[in-house]
């Protein structure tokens, strides 16, 4: 690649025909990817338009910032010598607050033969194969949730409108039963897709104010027992005396009754489902710790991270025969984010517990967050 021509055979003198900024903006067309630079002070002092397309950040407002502000890594490493080049994963921060995980290539920089700053190059297009993928198969997965209910509404439906002077009261009154599960599950179904749209898109209002939690848990555990019809028995620890926690009540409602009701479901028999309360230190702060424990089925280790995930359900007999949309996890982990709280799960020799952790103040020292 020719960058120069020579202007004068005898002085050999040579003009430049690309500019920097020219190749510059060459290679940014060119690839798919984005990168950014930075020099010794962390500042920000190059930003792709592919990293404003991905981010949200436009090069006017981000240039001049701390690279913390647009990315966090756990190794933060830097080459030793000037030709090296690091690979390691890393948080990309969107200006509207959403966190992608993304493979970057770091390398020096070098100016008269000393490291001016680092160029860092982030692999986007792994990342949107990952999200056409996903894409795809959030599609394929919720077409299968709505069919099958539709299909059994549709079908037994015909059967009593076409059969309906022979068909006998008893199992009349069954297929009206069964329509009425039926339209049930859709309604679920349609609220969680909703629930899930809003937490994507920033369009859930949260009324925080401070809450007894011990009246919300009782609640909770008499729907779930009336659901199940009585199939177990619920063990709480939970101390009047216990502090206020600063939640939205609803959403915090939610999240007990997705958590409760799969520790019923995936235990089988009439197994206890225990719920111990307390006060703990968690990520340096003071907050209530719900500990929900059943004795069922399990979680392999190497579906612990998944089951946050949308549509993710774990592949057993028990879970087959159990109507699920794989959509209540992680809705609960995205609200109890929101709520300033945390959501982990540990399992091991068929005890799994989920450790839900709650604000014991406002985080935001208001009533209304988050619009």
């Amino acid at each position: 690649m020719i960058f120069y021509q020579t202007v004068d055979s005898d002085k050999q003198e040579k003009e430049l025909l690309i500019s920097p900024e020219q190749l510059l903006d060459s290679v940014a067309r060119a690839t798919k990817n984005g990168f950014v630079a930075f020099d010794l002070e962390n500042k920000i002092t190059l930003f792709s338009p592919k990293m404003t397309e991905v981010t949200g950040w436009h090069e006017a407002e981000i240039l001049g910032k701390d690279l913390k502000e647009l990315y966090a890594s756990k190794e933060a490493n830097f080459p030793k010598n000037p030709e090296d080049v690091i690979s390691q994963p890393v948080v990309l921060f969107t200006r509207d607050g959403k966190q992608i995980n993304l493979e970057t290539r770091l390398t020096s920089i070098i100016n008269k033969g000393v490291t001016a700053g680092y160029l860092v190059f982030f692999v986007i297009e792994d990342y949107n194969k990952d999200l056409d993928r996903a894409q795809s198969e959030f599609i394929s997965t919720v077409s299968h949730e709505l069919r099958t209910p539709i299909t059994s509404i549709k079908g037994f439906a015909s059967t009593l409108l076409q059969q309906s002077q022979t068909i006998a009261e008893e199992k009349r009154n069954k297929y009206i039963n069964i329509i009425k599960n039926q339209a049930e599950r859709l309604s679920r179904l349609v609220e969680d897709l909703l629930a899930v749209s809003r937490l994507e898109s920033k369009k859930l209002q949260l009324t925080i104010h401070p809450v007894k939690l011990k009246p919300i848990i009782e609640r909770v555990t008499i729907i779930v027992e009336s659901k199940h019809k009585n199939s177990h028995q619920f063990d709480i620890s939970c101390s009047d005396t216990l502090p206020d926690i600063w939640v939205d009540a609803d959403r915090l409602e939610q999240i007990l009754t997705n958590l409760i009701d799969n520790a019923v479901k995936y235990s089988p028999g009439q197994e206890t489902v225990e719920i111990k309360v307390r006060v703990c230190q968690h990520d340096g702060k003071e907050m209530l710790r719900v500990n929900i424990i059943d004795y069922g089925i399990g979680i392999e280790e190497g579906n612990i991270r998944k089951i946050f995930t949308k549509f993710s359900r774990l592949d057993s007999p028990l879970t087959r025969s159990t109507e699920g949309t794989g959509l209540g996890l992680y809705i609960s982990y995205s609200l109890t984010k929101l709520l300033g709280g945390d959501l982990t799960v540990t399992s091991e020799d068929g005890k799994t517990t989920f450790c839900l952790y709650l604000p014991l103040e406002s985080h935001e020292g208001g009533a209304v967050w988050w619009d």
